[in-house]
């Protein structure tokens, strides 16, 4: 009957394969064809291309400017779900010549999320307000306050899995004896710095405490005429003790906004000083120790802080020009 009509074996295969829903083994006995050719049509079929059409290659060049601007958008709104087999299912196009126009537009499927910091719009307002506060007079703030945090380092993370060394032969590392994780608390200002404190197992109330009262008076000391100000951020225990740090320490406290690390100078600092304890390559716990302070003492004199200030007050007026997005 269909031979009758001059009905072409692949219309009559894409009736069978998904009105009748049969499979390539009955198809092939029904319309006598080669088995692998009823294979490669369901392949080519699942792939989203038109099996009646002569298979030619640069097909995607046939794709019109408009339908590129419609893969682009979707790919655009939804770049995980958009895969190569639904494109060109919905447009009717091979996937490599969807593959092909993503090219063209700058795509590339590849991994690594972007790990930036999305901020509501109150937070971004609360980062350009505080920029702005420390911009006043010429960054006068910037050049009177103490920035305050706390780091942790574990010693098994202190040795570099890469070092120099003669083809021929490979160096031993030194041994480990025992894992150990210590925390450190420190405060720098362009003036200069508190002395690092190292403590173990976090930062709690009360630790928390007796750490701002131990070193007050290194900070008093570098500011002699009383006027200085004191920068933490949001840590459960930095809120906790705001109170008593105003009223019983009578520090001028400034509160970093939430989730701006970017504008606490002293995260830049905790990589340095992290980098050099690396290099140092401590093996127990009082290597680590003496690494840390020796380390610190050197990284926080003032010659050595003063570009970092200078970097941050250029980074406050970016977040301002920014609108407060992470810089």
């Amino acid at each position: 009957m269909c031979e009758k009509f001059g009905i072409d074996d692949k219309i009559r295969f894409l009736v069978l394969h998904f009105d009748a829903k049969m499979n390539h083994h009955e198809i092939s006995k029904i319309l006598n064809r080669n088995y692998h050719t009823i294979l490669l049509w369901e392949k080519r079929t699942k792939k989203g291309e038109d099996i009646r059409l002569p298979k030619t290659r640069g097909l995607h060049k046939l794709i019109t400017e408009e339908t590129e601007n419609k893969i682009t958008q979707i790919v655009k709104e939804n770049p995980e779900g958009a895969s190569l087999s639904k494109l060109a299912a919905r447009f009717g196009f091979s996937k490599s010549s969807i593959q092909a126009v993503l090219a063209k537009k700058g795509f590339k499927y590849k991994g690594g999320f972007s790990k930036g910091i999305i901020y509501s719009e109150e937070e971004r307002m609360n980062r350009v307000e505080f920029c702005k506060r420390m911009l006043c007079d010429e960054g006068k703030l910037i050049y009177r306050t103490f920035f305050s945090d706390e780091m942790g380092i574990e010693l098994n993370k202190t040795h570099k899995s890469k070092v120099w060394q003669f083809s021929t032969e490979k160096i031993r590392r030194k041994s480990i004896a025992k894992n150990v994780k210590l925390d450190c608390w420190g405060a720098i200002s362009v003036q200069g710095a508190t002395s690092l404190d190292i403590y173990k197992k976090g930062m709690k109330g009360e630790l928390y405490r007796q750490v701002i009262e131990r070193h007050k008076v290194e900070m008093e000391e570098l500011y002699p005429e009383g006027e200085f100000y004191f920068i933490q951020d949001n840590h459960a225990t930095h809120r906790m003790n705001e109170e008593w740090m105003i009223k019983e320490q009578k520090l001028a406290l400034i509160k970093l906004p939430r989730r701006s690390t970017d504008l606490n100078i002293i995260e830049n600092l905790w990589l340095a000083l992290k980098e050099r304890v690396t290099s140092d390559a401590p093996t127990d716990e009082s290597e680590l120790r003496a690494s840390l302070l020796s380390n610190w003492e050197v990284l926080t004199k003032p010659e050595r802080l003063e570009p970092f200030f200078e970097t941050l007050h250029r980074r406050y007026i970016y977040c301002v020009e920014k609108d407060g997005q992470k810089v």
